[in-house]
């Protein structure tokens, strides 16, 4: 609505208060693109975006310790969905991005205490590979066989959604989702696999099973090019992801700069409701947001 908006539109007040309720990623930067419509369309604004923690970011944080940087949250953003770069270009920090480093491209999983490196061919829910896992110490061997098994499983009918653990454990049995593709999974969406949606997070494996039938014939059935390339990936397509060169804060704290110096980020304040009002201008609907402080 707001890209609409012109300088002489006098339906609205001169000056519109706007609340964003959540200082993470998110919020920020929807505060952000908020700032710019408004810019465009020389519209003034009284912005304030809430938050209840103590700090900017959400999960998102980096520390620094000894002469690691540790992320709190994501680590990086993948490059093939263009929007995080163009943010990054928007802010001025492009120049910041670094890739991954490709000698230490590789997914480890504790296996007994132990980082074991995930088997050279496992593209998150598919071996491509039979030796790799067949030598890796993460399955037992029941473990490994059920794997094996996965040739011969039936295709799903119907077209419903399942969960992605759904389906790793009708596909790939319980072993492999708990061992090996819980952690990649968690770790690229920190969420349960019980909880995701698999058309909504991964659906090109519910096409593989629908065209081939099996994952590991629809990774046998792939072009030489991309086999090759499948062949030796561990984990996540790390060649896709990108971070800055001090850690994912870096984003947040360019977000948090540019909203504040056209807004305002309050911290420390808890949102108890959000009340739809009755508008004082014709055909305006407006909004009550009610802090636990009872501001």
């Amino acid at each position: 609505t707001l890209s609409h908006m012109s300088a002489t539109d006098h339906s609205s007040p001169d000056c519109w208060e706007l609340a964003v309720l959540g200082a993470g990623l998110s919020g920020l930067a929807a505060a952000h693109r908020l700032g710019e419509l408004c810019a465009k369309a020389s519209r003034p604004i009284d912005l304030t975006v809430l938050d209840a923690g103590t700090r900017a970011g959400g999960s998102i944080g980096t520390r620094r310790v000894g002469d690691y940087l540790v992320e709190k949250g994501a680590d990086s953003f993948i490059t093939n969905k263009p929007w995080a770069v163009d943010l990054s270009r928007r802010l001025g920090i492009e120049d910041r991005l670094i890739p991954t480093d490709a000698t230490y491209r590789r997914s480890l999983v504790l296996r007994n205490g132990r980082p074991v490196t995930v088997p050279d061919g496992f593209a998150l829910l598919a071996p491509a590979q039979v030796w790799p896992v067949l030598t890796s110490p993460i399955f037992s061997l029941p473990g490994k066989l059920r794997l094996g098994l996965e040739y011969f499983i039936p295709r799903r009918s119907g077209d419903a959604d399942e969960s992605l653990a759904a389906f790793v454990r009708r596909r790939l049995g319980r072993e492999a989702l708990e061992r090996l593709i819980q952690p990649l999974v968690g770790g690229i969406y920190t969420s349960d696999p019980e909880k995701l949606s698999l058309k909504a997070t991964m659906p090109r494996f519910i096409e593989m099973e629908r065209k081939h039938g099996s994952l590991i014939r629809a990774m046998r059935a792939s072009p030489p090019e991309s086999a090759e390339a499948g062949a030796h990936a561990s984990g996540a397509r790390y060649g896709l992801f990108a971070t800055f060169a001090d850690g994912m804060s870096e984003l947040i704290d360019a977000l948090a700069k540019r909203v504040s110096a056209t807004g305002t980020i309050q911290l420390n304040t808890k949102v108890a409701a959000v009340r739809a009002n009755a508008g004082d201008l014709a055909g305006e609907r407006r909004w009550c947001v009610v802090c636990q402080d009872g501001s």
